[in-house]
């Protein structure tokens, strides 16, 4: 008999052994999700949680006379590694700036480290059904999270302005917050740099509400894309779109005749008194031409970073380094054209081997044999779009936390039970005996 996900489990069902593990477990890849807000408040927590989960690994291998499952997260640790140890000697022997090349990096450490111990402290405890329940619980909080504080803002003080964004820093930089509320064409954005986290817990709501048709499930997608919304980036909003274009031919043939009327009822009505209306400013908000200040920027990195590129194009300049044009003097390695940045660092063999080896993690979803398999894919490659398109996003930790948390929903979902004639999310159930 399967376990819904979204029942209450009897506290007996779960020993002390389990909870404290999976408390663990919450704790390490909750302070990797929620470090850019945070940044030192969380960073003992992350320091301890992963030091912890590390020796416990160590110690179960033996136990487990060494034995490492078989899994593409084998191969995309040896890539990501590859890259990262063969670029760093790169980047040492051009002589970059240390600090940025460490600054640069940092999203390889968390492959090189924490994928595998993550990966194996989870397979290895039989954590995975608590895994997933914690990708849909880290969603909702971020969702949540984010509308609240822009009702909180809309409510105080009516709407943004300079005033309004000065007392909200003030007040998030007292509580050791660290993220950038600004305003963007007159519309709030909160900057999170973790929003991005909710194209995968949408992928898991939109999957359960093709097979359960809930309201339920359909309000947490309709907060997903809110908050999505409230972050501010273009770049998040046409991931989203380009999310529910892969999977609506599938949840539009599992409707009934009554909800595809009522689904093309809704879709009419929002264009009409929600886009159409307001047409000229998302035709501003979306504009890409040099007269917006943001693509303007774009228009002025590509040239440069195409002729850094020429300089070394196979192999690449290393981590740390920057063209003839830079956006920050801080930083002045990111770029938003990161696309582009990435294989000025990387060259091309570089910047090929790191992008292949994330979509060969997100098409490995096509090995699950459950239609589960588009709806992750949903996740994965609008995402690649958002990488590659948004300032300092490929390499970084911001998308490391990402890719690990998808590849792991992918493996993990791989070997999971199936049950056909099951409402709830297969693979956020699993036989009491998992447990």
């Amino acid at each position: 008999m399967h376990t819904s996900a979204h029942s209450n489990i009897p506290a007996s069902s779960i020993s002390l052994h389990t909870k404290l593990l999976t408390l663990l477990m919450v704790f390490l890849c909750t302070s990797l999700a929620l470090y850019p807000i945070l940044l030192n408040l969380i960073s003992p927590v992350l320091y301890f949680s992963f030091a912890l989960t590390f020796v416990l690994v160590i110690i179960g291998l033996p136990l487990r006379h060494f034995r490492v499952p078989h899994s593409f997260i084998l191969y995309t640790w040896l890539s990501f590694s590859f890259i990262y140890i063969f670029w760093l000697f790169v980047s040492v022997i051009y002589g970059n700036n240390l600090l940025y090349v460490y600054q640069d990096s940092a999203g390889f450490i968390l492959y090189l480290v924490v994928l595998p111990v993550l990966y194996l402290f989870i397979l290895h405890n039989h954590l995975q059904r608590f895994f997933f329940l914690y990708i849909e619980h880290l969603s909702r909080f971020i969702a949540l999270f984010s509308i609240f504080v822009a009702l909180i803002v809309y409510l105080l003080f009516g709407g943004i302005s300079t005033d309004s964004i000065v007392a909200i820093h003030s007040f998030a930089n007292s509580f050791g917050l660290a993220w950038k509320i600004d305003h963007n064409s007159e519309v709030l954005g909160l900057y999170t740099n973790v929003a991005h986290l909710v194209l995968l817990g949408n992928a898991l709501a939109l999957y359960r509400f093709s097979r359960s048709l809930a309201f339920r499930d359909l309000l947490w997608i309709i907060s997903y894309i809110l908050a999505l919304f409230f972050d501010g980036r273009r770049g998040l909003v046409v991931a989203e779109i380009m999310q529910l274009l892969i999977v609506a031919p599938l949840i539009f043939c599992r409707l009934t005749s009554l909800h595809r009327a009522i689904s093309l009822f809704v879709i009419i009505f929002a264009l009409g008194y929600l886009l159409f209306p307001n047409i000229d400013w998302i035709l501003n908000r979306f504009t890409f031409t040099s007269a917006d200040p943001s693509s303007y920027q774009r228009y002025t990195q590509i040239p440069a970073l195409i002729r850094k590129i020429d300089e070394k194009p196979l192999l690449g300049n290393g981590f740390g380094s920057f063209a003839s044009v830079i956006r920050s003097t801080e930083r002045p390695f990111s770029y938003e054209v990161d696309f582009l940045a990435t294989f000025m660092k990387l060259g091309l063999v570089g910047g090929l081997l790191y992008f292949c080896t994330y979509l060969y993690g997100v098409f490995q979803a096509l090995r699950i044999r459950d239609s589960i398999a588009i709806y992750l894919i949903s996740a994965g490659v609008p995402f690649f779009f958002f990488m590659g398109t948004n300032g300092n996003q490929a390499m970084s930790t911001d998308s490391s936390v990402f890719h690990i948390f998808l590849f792991l929903t992918i493996a993990f979902s791989q070997s999971m039970r199936y049950s056909s004639n099951s409402t709830s999310i297969p693979l956020l159930s699993c036989n009491r005996k998992c447990s």
